[in-house]
């Protein structure tokens, strides 16, 4: 048994290999879909060379085929819309189907029936399509523009729907890495446009709509941008690199009459509730979500080439109502764990030689905001709340140029550009609020080329790039010549790298720190793949068979410096001679209890490389039952940081440094054969019910954060803060 195995995939391999070099590291992930089916007399005999016309009806372009010797005909690489079917024969009348959808990535199987009689006369069939597909084990589902926009779909963010899909989950509140297939891991959703990749390679999400600060999507794909998208499971071969959902979102194509849309949505605290911390008589805080755009399509050169083009803007505000701990101004009778003034008198009635109180300290108590008013009855919660922002702009053009029957080009580039102000963690001051800029953009094109009768080739590129820093409002600041309020404080928190300027986080127990999100900096700037595709489309007799490969260079500039700006922490007891002090008496002491700070250099540039080929045949054994086989190889090679700067550990030897102990992080893994099964049975013949059956094994190509490490070291210095 083992020999024979063995035997297999050494055949398997040498296939895999001749594949890759001849389709140039190809694939045949595809929002294109495929129109199939027979041709048969009224007795149900086969009808071998028929001539099957398929038009797209929307934009006045054919494909001419003929059906082979079991009576079957096979069109792939079809854009998706509304398709026009005609079959013919010598001594049978002409059948029509003039009205067949087809979606995203999927098979419309068309059976069609001849009559004997005159050639010129024509039968049109206006039945519907068979809504259940009984052409592979896939499970998934498609959602039309018509759904997509008659849905209520907060946001306008396609995301939000993928989860009205059996199996498909969003965490409670949504946000980053929140979509989870079937129990998978929420980066293992394998997002597609147009055919091309759609995945960060460094945090395995998608790049259009990612998300930016507290999980708001710092771009969105316009949603009259979305012919429509499905969401499959338990794919074909020709599909890898991760196990979740397969995303396939197809765009928007010009037609030969003008199309357009024009929108706007606003959402206001007129029509919201008040939130439950917003209580009166304190006013209503503001909320105002405005989107807003338009789109236009049409013909550049009618039946030949066509345009599409949207834009799509936000403009947010959002109020925060929140009661953070402030410690109080003045004096409260002697409650040194609330009162700056009480813990001053403290320190001083305590000691026998009273130290001096920090100046450092002192000058940054105005920093508090202990306004009159603000201050919650009988605590030290104070009722502040400062509103996130959010600029955005969105847009998208694709051109479809139909050279001519045989040749088919499409290409399209969206971008979208942003900047977050948001409030991620509790802050006292505006200042302090993290912020995120953002540009997405997504390029692709792509070459169908029919053959002839019985093969279809398509090839393509793709480029993704996601390019976002994440900072604090305040990060432009050197913390030893910071300015706020009118004055000038000089903190010495041992930062000199700008990229970790802004004010530095001073927190004391019990109250809210001063500073902001200490997990700042975060730079992706950029993330990108590079995308090259190809697949062959081959049909004879009962199979249609598909092979193809793919190549794709993944990399990452990245830098995360948790703690960059420094922390320094006031828990209580460390005043000298006073081991009962409080944290504010050490704070006004000068005596933290710890320090942090990053240490050494985050800053990494990574690349990774992947290749996968595939082999796929649907085999149609009778008009009622399907099989379909599938096998595909990937290979993804080790990261590669451009200056060594990546390491492992070895129980036996400790931490190894690549190319000093070891010339790459791990080992390749070679051995990723995929073999793929399943079946389609039509118990009735009607399409109206079906049984499917299938399995296989996926290998996950990894995303880059998972290696890279970011951490910050204790200072466990208790130097005084002066």
């Amino acid at each position: 048994m083992r020999s024979y195995i063995v035997s297999i995939v050494n055949k398997s391999l040498t296939l895999l290999s001749c594949l890759l070099l001849l389709c140039a590291y190809g694939s045949a992930q595809s929002n294109n879909g495929r129109i199939l089916g027979s041709v048969t007399d009224q007795s149900g005999a086969i009808v071998p060379n028929a001539k099957v016309t398929i038009t797209d009806t929307e934009r006045n372009i054919s494909r001419t085929l003929t059906t082979n010797e079991s009576g079957e005909y096979v069109a792939p690489n079809l854009q998706p819309g509304l398709y026009k079917i005609t079959a013919e024969a010598p001594s049978f009348k002409k059948v029509e189907r003039p009205a067949i959808r087809l979606e995203v990535a999927k098979d419309a199987r068309i059976d069609l029936q001849l009559t004997t009689g005159a050639s010129s006369d024509t039968i049109t069939v206006t039945d519907e399509a068979p809504l259940v597909d009984s052409t592979s084990d896939t499970l998934g589902g498609t959602f039309t523009n018509k759904a997509i926009n008659d849905l209520p779909l907060n946001g306008r963010d396609f995301q939000n729907l993928v989860t009205l899909r059996p199996g498909i989950t969003r965490y409670p509140g949504g946000g980053f890495l929140s979509i989870s297939s079937n129990g998978n891991r929420p980066e293992d959703n394998n997002f597609i446009i147009d055919g091309t990749d759609d995945n960060d390679p460094y945090y395995g999400t998608t790049v259009v709509n990612a998300e930016g600060v507290q999980g708001t999507p710092a771009t969105h794909l316009p949603i009259d941008a979305i012919q429509e998208f499905n969401a499959l499971e338990n794919p074909s071969a020709e599909y890898g690199w991760k196990p979740g959902a397969v995303v396939n979102l197809g765009l928007k194509s010009g037609t030969n009459a003008i199309h357009g849309t024009a929108y706007y949505f606003r959402r206001d605290k007129n029509f919201d509730a008040r939130n439950w911390f917003n209580k009166k008589p304190d006013p209503q805080k503001p909320l105002r979500l405005n989107q807003f755009g338009g789109s236009v399509g049409g013909p550049i050169v009618k039946d030949k080439l066509f345009y599409f083009l949207t834009y799509e803007g936000a403009r947010h505000l959002v109020g925060n109502s929140e009661s953070l701990g402030s410690p109080n101004l003045g004096t409260l009778g002697g409650d040194t764990t609330n009162s700056i003034a009480d813990a001053e008198a403290a320190l001083a009635a305590h000691l026998p030689n009273p130290i001096p109180l920090s100046a450092l300290s002192l000058s940054l108590i105005p920093l508090f905001p202990n306004q009159p008013g603000t201050i919650v009855q009988g605590t030290n919660k104070i009722n502040v709340g400062f509103p996130n922002r959010n600029r955005e702009d969105d847009g998208l053009g694709k051109i479809d140029y139909h050279l001519s029957e045989h040749h088919v080009f499409t290409g399209r580039y969206f971008v979208g550009d942003s900047l977050q102000v948001e409030r991620d963690i509790a802050v006292l001051r505006p200042e302090w609020q993290s912020q995120a800029a953002t540009r997405a953009q997504a390029a692709g094109a792509n070459w169908t080329w029919t053959i002839n009768n019985n093969w279809v080739n398509e090839a393509k590129f793709g480029f993704n790039r996601f390019w976002q820093s994440i900072l604090t409002v305040d990060a432009n600041q050197d913390p030893n010549n910071y300015k706020l309020g009118g004055n000038v404080y000089h903190i010495n928190t041992g930062v000199t790298t700008p990229i970790n300027f802004g004010f530095p986080e001073i927190a004391i127990s019990g109250f809210t720190s001063l500073g902001g999100n200490h997990g700042w900096p975060l730079l992706t700037t950029p993330n990108q793949t590079y995308q090259f595709t190809d697949n062959l489309s081959w049909t004879h007799g009962k199979h249609t068979v598909r092979f193809g490969g793919e190549y794709r260079h993944g990399s990452t500039f990245n830098i995360r410096d948790r703690y960059g700006k420094s922390r320094v922490r006031f828990t209580g007891g460390n005043t000298p001679n006073f081991s009962a002090s409080t944290p504010l008496e050490d704070f006004l002491s000068g005596s933290p209890a710890k320090g942090r700070i990053f240490v050494g250099d985050s800053a990494r540039h990574v690349t990774i490389n992947s290749f996968g080929g595939f082999v796929q045949d649907d085999f149609r054994v009778t008009p009622r039952l399907t099989v379909n086989l599938g096998l595909r190889y990937d290979l993804t090679t080790p990261i590669k940081e451009r200056n060594n700067l990546l390491g492992n550990f070895d129980p036996q030897k400790g931490l190894l440094q690549v190319g000093k102990d070891i010339s790459k992080p791990y080992d390749t893994d070679a051995n990723n054969f995929a073999p793929r099964l399943g079946i389609s049975w039509d118990p009735t013949g009607k399409g109206k019910t079906v049984i499917r059956a299938g399995g296989g094994i996926t290998y996950e190509i990894p995303h880059i954060s998972i290696f890279i490490g970011q951490n910050g070291v204790n200072n466990a210095s208790t130097a005084g803060l002066n």
